[in-house]
């Protein structure tokens, strides 16, 4: 009985694990901020 509770545990945690990475870098990725100050550097950033 404690192997099957181990193992439905483990693959729990994986899969949350695996889901979190899936959201974070497939389904909704960070934007890349656009630094473009024109030809002149502007002192923006």
């Amino acid at each position: 009985m404690n192997t099957v509770l181990q193992n439905i545990l483990a693959f729990s945690a994986l899969s949350i694990a695996l889901l979190f990475l899936f959201k974070t870098f497939v389904w909704w990725p960070k934007k890349k901020a656009k630094k473009a100050c024109g030809e002149t550097d502007c002192g923006c950033h």
